[in-house]
């Protein structure tokens, strides 16, 4: 049991309820619609580890902490966090963030952190490699924002 952050793939997103409501917001901030994943994506899962307080001190440090509310990343550059009344597993509301901006927010941090320039690869493969809440924490982003953008799919938590 716990919390998962997964990427989703084109079936999913072809159903899921968010994908016409986050077209639709893109639109009225004048961007273009997310056409949604591309049919064959690589598979991202890791398990998200209790303690974040350091990891969310971190972020707080470095005017970082706004994602850390959402539920939804996807692969569009926007500002800011866009809300979808679309209920999810943890909340009433989907809050969405843009993988690009989590990206370039995971940069200073890992390089602050120490974090290597080379890390495991695969399904679960941080979850089981590192110890160390902070440096699992920010790994866990980097990772997932670098997916999102590299495969063109959403992640989010489950």
């Amino acid at each position: 049991m716990g919390i998962y952050l997964v990427s989703v793939g084109a079936d999913s997103w072809a159903q899921n309820k968010c994908a016409p409501l986050l077209g639709e917001a893109l639109a009225d901030r004048g961007l273009p619609p997310y056409p949604g994943p591309p049919a064959v994506a690589g598979d991202f899962e890791e398990k998200l580890i209790p303690s974040m307080d350091a990891f969310n001190a971190v972020c707080e440090r470095h005017g970082a902490g706004q994602f850390l509310d959402a539920s939804l990343f996807v692969p569009v550059d926007f500002a800011g966090l866009i809300e979808l009344p679309v209920e999810n597993s943890y909340d009433d509301v989907t809050k969405v963030f843009s993988a690009q901006r989590l990206r370039a927010m995971m940069a200073p941090i890992a390089a602050e952190a120490g974090l290597p320039a080379v890390l495991p690869a695969g399904p679960m493969a941080l979850t089981t490699a590192i110890e160390d809440p902070l440096l699992f924490h920010v790994a866990l982003f980097r990772q997932a924002a670098e997916h999102s953008v590299r495969h063109g799919c959403p992640l989010t938590y489950v």
